[in-house]
């Protein structure tokens, strides 16, 4: 067991349970910029580990019934193509170029900056500005939960960024008013997206299996901390820092 490694992955879970920030945008850079794991093994091993966590508040948000089974198997059918394609695409990459590590790294910086922006966003735009039409409601019902399933799906294979942050917006506009319905949708679309795309780059050797259990000792405890701490703390002043952090680290990753 990697002590320093259990101390730092427990500050990042405070950080996940404080903001509700999915694990992925924290801890893949985390992984890559203080431990020094190279950008395409780090991608594996954040899906692992996040894997592992998802299944479990899964479980719970079903136990719950605050999950859209139908909407979450058309998010499904999308993502589950998109997410294999994108791990596939950075399991094949250093086999056609000597920069593999640098663009993986570059593709994980973009998704935090746009992470932070939708962050910010989703902090100024309280209400939506007008209540999408029936017809709108019935696509992203349909055929949009596919296509940004799938875009989703491609992101999160290829960097291990977004399952949660790109796609609670899309949830937001599908269940207004039912934060439950979406919290819970999300993380059971989640668990199955991200140990789908676990399991292919683990295939493939791609996944730093020493540090999945100093990651689960430090960050589990520390989320369950930061989940009862986040009652007492302003969560806007919260979420503010954390975009300009995620900002930051975008910006690193260049």
């Amino acid at each position: 067991m990697n002590f320093p490694l259990v101390l730092m992955s427990f500050c990042v879970g405070c950080l996940i349970g404080l903001t509700s920030m999915g694990g992925a945008a924290l801890m893949a850079p985390f992984l890559i910029l203080i431990v020094g794991v190279r950008p395409v093994t780090a991608v594996g091993t954040d899906l692992v580990y996040g894997a592992i966590t998802k299944i479990v508040g899964a479980w719970v948000h079903f136990r719950q019934d605050t999950v859209d089974l139908p909407v979450v198997k058309k998010l499904a059918t999308g993502s589950v193509p998109g997410g294999i394609l994108g791990a596939l695409l950075v399991i094949a990459l250093p086999r056609f170029t000597h920069h593999a590590e640098q663009y993986v790294q570059k593709a994980i910086g973009v998704l935090l900056v746009g992470v932070a922006v939708i962050l910010v966003g989703r902090m100024l735009i309280r209400t939506p500005a007008a209540t999408p039409s029936v017809k709108t409601l019935r696509f992203l019902h349909e055929r949009g939960s596919v296509i940004w399933g799938a875009v989703v799906g491609f992101c999160v294979g290829a960097t291990s960024v977004g399952s949660g942050s790109l796609l609670a917006p899309f949830l937001m506009l599908l269940y207004p008013a039912k934060t439950s319905k979406v919290v819970g949708t999300d993380v059971f679309h989640a668990a199955i997206l991200v140990s789908v795309t676990g399991l292919a780059h683990a295939t493939s050797g791609g996944v730093e299996w020493t540090l999945v259990p100093s990651l689960l000792a430090g960050s589990i405890p520390g989320v369950l901390l930061g989940s009862k701490l986040a009652i007492y703390i302003p969560a806007r002043p919260l979420r503010t820092g954390l975009a300009a952090l995620l900002m930051v680290t975008g910006y690193r990753m260049f």
